[in-house]
């Protein structure tokens, strides 16, 4: 076994509990629908975390034939998968028997949170991929993760309804230009 292939299952585990937190969780919620009051900014969101945390473990794949690794570059590396799982826990709530989600309130309550681990997500990936592979990567995906985070920022900042209901159609937007990485061969 490589050491890449030794990290990418370490950051496999990782990256798979933060999904499986979000799956296991809109279960929950599904279950509880009578329970639950909707609010499709916070549907987004949700959507967001998940796409992010696959798209993040393929990305992996541009460090295949890094070598050697640092504990440094490993640092980086794992440092994203563990602030998706905390996304992923914030993004959902973990219903309880008989209580009532108003996930508008629950986004509102969370969202600053949210949004700024996310950016720190696309942070540590830019400043990880920038050191690991020993130079900065001006491509199409880069440039749709800078922008990435530069709609969350207002995020972060304010909860104003009209600002995140704003984000969250920018967000859809830039997924759905994003599909055109889609086609483009892993490796």
């Amino acid at each position: 076994m490589s050491v890449f292939e030794f990290l990418l299952a370490l950051y496999s585990i990782v990256a798979g509990l933060g999904m499986s937190l979000v799956v296991r969780s809109i279960g929950q919620l599904i279950e509880a629908r009578g329970r639950v009051r909707h609010y499709w900014v916070h549907s987004c969101l949700v959507t967001v975390a998940f796409v992010a945390q696959v798209v993040s473990w393929f990305s992996l794949w541009q460090f295949s034939d890094h070598a050697p690794w640092t504990v440094a570059d490993t640092l980086l590396m794992l440092i994203i998968p563990l602030l998706l799982y905390l996304v992923g826990h914030l993004v959902v709530p973990e219903v309880k028997e008989e209580q009532s989600y108003d996930l508008r309130d629950y986004y509102y309550r969370h969202a600053r949170w949210t949004h700024g681990l996310l950016i720190a997500v696309v942070v540590v990936s830019l400043i990880g991929e920038t050191v690991i592979l020993g130079r900065f990567e001006r491509s199409g995906p880069q440039l749709l993760r800078i922008v990435v985070g530069i709609v969350l920022l207002p995020g972060a900042i304010t909860t104003h309804p009209g600002v995140h209901a704003t984000q969250a159609v920018l967000l859809l937007l830039l997924m759905a230009v994003g599909l055109a990485f889609v086609s483009v061969p892993i490796g």
